[in-house]
């Protein structure tokens, strides 16, 4: 009898164990540590608003204890006969990487979600082990749902329910509010990220790409990945395709590179094209007229640029640039050169027509008491380019010249840093008037052995690496994919606020725009923000375009997730009138319509002297060098 009582005790004890596993609700720029837990408040459904062609996504999380949990999401319907679905509706499990040293001054060591393991991927339409997953007790894992509204989608609101079965069930409401605009397949804010010729080939367990049309496929793939997160990786090919007497082979080339040019390949984007293709190969005019007669004859040449020097003097004596433009632009007017140095060294060492002058994103306004102090963007002209780099860290092991890890506040690809900082860059590049951005490498961790363990390079975690190798051991299928990270999802939707910014200063409102961005992130320094302050800034660029437009202005989703972010503490997510943040700009729901809003809060815009009300709610939502690594 006693027995039977102790089966009994152990039987309520295990099913109250999986009764305590929660599911809730997080914004996609929140991440989700293990150590997470929800609090009272911790939404259960999710209310988004995107623009047409634009990709939004939140987090299910899952706090165990529970085994065996799945996801199922058909996708959202308006129910007047419009869906959002097939590959459209993705869903990822975040997977955890062990970090033993921490990036900067306000990184943390400890586990972090970065890679992005999907369920069925948008590349091959393969199943992966996404699922079922478990999780322990005390822990918390997530899911990331990434919705794309395709081009043509009819404004309106589409909604949908996310299935969690296994060791916890439930049902997760999802409302997706359409904007009656689109933004563009091919991106304004140009892109040029490097990506090592054999990054790929190394990633997937063959260093010297001796698989010939198999290793350019999976090329194309990482390039396919990239392009629909609004990134362009400026070497599509893997090596030159002219040599030193100027004999050209394009034909591989224009098979695997040209769709991303042309804007015919399969990627969600429809008619994504590449904003970036740099001259790959030596620095003389062979090989610049070679490629600019080649690409003018596709009518690609508007992606075309030489890297004329990398950092001068680490890496061409300051004499060799000048003879290098010349080069290039007696090729062909059409090739862009670029330099990666400031307007003021560019000055003293008297160069020449540098197309995009890029300067590191700390040199254009550096913190007080620092070299390059305050604003210095009247000194470059109309058009720059800028990067980020691992002095947005500190640059620990680079040089002791360049050794400052206590840096905090940049801009950064970090990966235990606040997802609102992966976001930062293209919102600063609006308000700095930058019209390009450049990234030396997305593949480091490949060749520092295996990236899904050990993403640390330069003093930074993720710093020159924004994917994981999909093998098929690793996530399931049959076909080898490039494993998107958290991050550069966090760079996508940065890329898709800058259309909004920038779509709004096209229609006559960029004062309105430029207040708004410039008040969520005010200098180059100062890159943290909430998901909450980004949700409300991007719902009053919506109602100004709406209302330039000559368009019903409709109100934002209700609030589903809290704005607060994860400092790495591991501490609970907070209420939405705990997140607001008025240095960020946030509005509590009540001061929402209360005032003119000049950055990021809810609230009035002005157009024309006419104001438009908008309730906004608090939605829960280098190396200094840049590197060929040919290890």
């Amino acid at each position: 009898m006693k027995s039977i009582k102790l089966i009994a005790l152990a039987a309520l004890l295990t099913a109250g164990s999986a009764s305590a596993a929660q599911v809730w609700v997080a914004p996609a720029a929140q991440k989700i540590r293990p150590s997470v837990q929800p609090d009272a408040s911790a939404p259960t459904q999710a209310s988004l608003a995107a623009a047409q062609n634009e990709f939004e996504a939140f987090q299910i999380v899952v706090s165990g204890q529970a085994t065996g949990v799945s996801m199922a999401f058909e996708g959202l319907s308006d129910g007047n006969g419009h869906s959002i679905t097939g590959r459209e509706v993705t869903l990822y499990r975040e997977a955890i990487i062990n970090l033993t040293r921490q990036s900067g001054g306000d990184g943390a060591t400890g586990q972090w979600p970065d890679a992005l393991v999907p369920d069925v991927d948008p590349i091959a339409g393969e199943k992966r082990n996404a699922f079922p997953f478990n999780v322990a007790a005390g822990q918390s894992i997530a899911v990331f749902v990434d919705i794309h509204a395709p081009a043509g989608t009819p404004a309106g609101t589409y909604t949908g329910t996310v299935h969690v079965t296994g060791g916890v069930t439930a049902d997760v409401p999802v409302k997706l509010t359409v904007w009656d605009f689109a933004v563009p397949s091919t991106s304004t804010l140009k892109t040029a990220y490097g990506m090592a010729w054999n990054g790929p080939c190394k990633g997937h367990g063959d260093a010297n790409c001796t698989g010939g049309d198999a290793d350019l496929a999976l090329r194309a793939r990482y390039v396919q990945a990239a392009l629909d997160n609004h990134v362009s990786i400026d070497t599509p090919y893997y090596t030159a395709t002219i040599n030193g007497s100027g004999q050209a082979t394009w034909t591989s080339f224009d098979q695997y590179a040209g769709p991303f040019l042309d804007g015919t390949a399969n990627t969600r984007l429809q008619g994504a094209k590449l904003t970036s293709a740099v001259v790959d190969g030596d620095d003389t005019w062979t090989q610049d007229n070679g490629w600019s007669t080649h690409f003018a004859g596709k009518g690609w040449s508007p992606a075309l640029f030489a890297y004329v020097c990398d950092e001068p003097p680490l890496t061409c004596a300051w004499s060799d640039i000048n003879p290098r433009i010349s080069y290039a632009h007696g090729s062909s007017p059409q090739v862009q050169t670029l330099v990666t140095t400031t307007a003021q060294q560019a000055k003293a060492n008297n160069l020449g027509n540098i197309d995009l002058l890029t300067p590191v994103i700390n040199f254009v306004e550096n913190k007080p008491g620092k070299t390059y102090a305050g604003n210095q963007r009247a000194s470059y002209p109309a058009t720059m380019w800028w990067y980020q780099s691992c002095m947005s860290f500190g640059c620990a092991g680079v040089s002791d010249a360049l050794d400052s890890s206590g840096e905090t506040g940049w801009p950064t690809m970090a990966i235990d840093a606040d997802a609102t900082r992966n976001r930062a860059m293209e919102w600063l590049s609006f308000v700095y008037n930058v019209q390009g951005e450049l990234y030396y490498e997305t593949t480091t961790a490949f060749f520092n052995g295996d990236a899904w363990t050990n993403q640390y390079a330069f003093g930074g975690n993720g710093d020159g690496t924004l994917f994981y190798p999909g093998t098929t051991a690793k996530i399931g299928g049959k076909t080898e994919i490039p494993v998107e990270s958290l991050r550069l999802k966090m760079v996508r939707d940065g890329m898709e606020d800058y259309e909004l910014l920038n779509l709004a200063k096209t229609l006559g409102a960029g004062d309105q725009a430029l207040a708004i961005a410039s008040g969520l992130f005010p200098k180059t320094y100062q890159a943290t923000a909430t998901p909450a302050a980004i949700d409300n800034a991007r719902a009053e660029l919506a109602a100004l375009i709406l209302h330039a437009m000559g368009k019903d202005v409709v109100a934002a989703p209700a609030p589903s997730a809290d704005g607060g972010t994860d400092t790495g503490s591991g501490s609970t997510t907070c209420s939405t009138t705990a997140c607001a943040d008025p240095s960020a700009g946030t509005s509590t729901p009540t001061d929402a319509v209360a005032a003119a809003s000049t950055g990021g809060g809810g609230g009035c815009s002005s157009t024309g002297g006419q104001q438009l009300w908008l309730a906004v709610p608090a939605l829960a939502f280098f190396v200094l060098r840049r590197k060929r690594l040919n290890a």
